[in-house]
């Protein structure tokens, strides 16, 4: 608990409304990715194996279910650090799980990442958005470490991995300054309102 009144009274709600908007945009970002998929599949795209159309379903699969498990604790009204902290490395580690059986760090989903690291301001929490960037980093490593000792071919060059790296600092960068925002507005109308009191009372 912070020494802040306002914030304290707010954050709750506003963490778990955030956290709702989060699950009802991962499912509808689980839904139009795995859509757009089955189109290319169906179309017969060469890229997209039967193999790989299993490991992406699987992955896309267990990915809804997780979005749906979610749902059910949030109708309940639960919003604990550790349920956002985990929804958080459960996102990284399927994104990085689907794009480890795709392209890896050549394949346009990357930018999975970067939704990680934007929803996680929505929690309005600075150490949600600093792990959400922390996992992202590390789940592009490992796309480049495995790029490069098992899947040459789908590797990058080493300026377009510091590239997206920066990226992902800077998105984290914008998320926070959005979390900080959102605190100094909460402050700011409550001392407003505490202001306003006395001269309504004359």
């Amino acid at each position: 608990m912070s020494a802040d009144p306002v914030w304290d009274g707010a954050e709750f709600v506003e963490r778990w409304v955030g956290e709702v908007r989060v699950n009802f945009l991962r499912i509808a970002a689980i839904t139009a990715f795995y859509a757009w998929h089955l189109v290319n599949y169906l179309r017969h795209d060469p890229d997209l194996t039967p193999r790989l159309h299993f490991a992406l379903t699987a992955v896309c699969l267990v990915w809804g279910i997780g979005a749906l498990a979610l749902h059910a604790a949030l109708i309940r009204r639960l919003a604990p650090p550790a349920l956002r902290y985990g929804a958080i490395a459960v996102d990284a580690l399927m994104a990085t799980t689907v794009l480890l059986v795709a392209d890896g760090p050549a394949s346009p989903m990357v930018v999975a990442y970067f939704l990680v690291v934007g929803s996680a301001a929505l929690r309005l929490d600075l150490r949600a958005v600093g792990l959400a960037v922390a996992l992202s980093v590390a789940g592009y490593a490992t796309l480049c470490g495995q790029a490069k000792w098992r899947r040459p071919e789908v590797a990058v060059p080493r300026r377009e991995q510091v590239t997206f790296v920066l990226g992902l600092g800077c998105a984290g960068l914008i998320a926070g300054q959005a979390v900080r925002q959102a605190r100094r507005l909460a402050r700011d109308y409550g001392e407003r309102l505490v202001a306003k009191d006395p001269e309504e009372e004359a």
